[in-house]
């Protein structure tokens, strides 16, 4: 494993939209989501003053979202996110094209597992994923999330129809793995 691509997480904020900009721009990063690129740097802004936001008004749900940067350079590499609700967590990553296939998601989702884990009240983590994208399916299993069902015709984007896995994780499983990471 390389140094430089050791990663740490850091709460998003609506100043880092310059520098995430251009690594949130690769189509190639939108295969398997039904989302597009930012089409201004002023709309990805826009985007993060509301996920700065927290959560729901009501505070049935908490928002937490992290710029993950690379340890060395404070380079963006992607970011990582989580939507807490009662006991769940739903999790998800984006890591930029430049920087697939160099273990960084891994790292980023240990470093997200292991920070929503510590939160006595979260006891399963949830993560959907789409059918075709094996690279996420394989990055889960890694992390010992397990395939709970599919969820067929699960959305409809880029003129194809999307079907889902769901994966859980369970917190005493993440506890009981002792997945190391550079938070712990």
């Amino acid at each position: 494993m390389s140094d430089m691509n050791e990663v740490y997480l850091e709460p998003l904020r609506p100043e880092d939209a310059p520098d995430m900009f251009s690594g949130l721009s690769d189509d190639r990063a939108y295969r398997f989501i039904p989302d597009d690129p930012p089409a201004t740097l002023d709309a990805l802004r826009d985007r993060y003053v509301f996920l700065s936001s927290g959560g729901t008004q009501d505070g049935t749900e908490v928002w937490l979202n992290w710029a993950v940067r690379r340890t060395a350079d404070q380079q963006p590499v992607g970011y990582t996110q989580a939507t807490l609700t009662g006991d769940n967590a739903l999790v998800a990553y984006h890591v930029f094209p430049a920087f697939w296939r160099q273990g960084v998601a891994t790292r980023a989702m240990k470093l997200t597992l292991a920070d929503i884990f510590r939160r006595p009240q979260i006891k399963v983590a949830h993560a959907f994923v789409d059918t075709r994208n094996t690279a996420s399916i394989a990055l889960l299993r890694t992390l010992y999330f397990n395939l709970v069902r599919t969820v067929p015709d699960a959305d409809f984007f880029k003129g194809a129809t999307s079907h889902e896995y769901e994966f859980r994780l369970q917190r005493e499983a993440w506890l009981q793995k002792s997945i190391p990471s550079k938070a712990e």
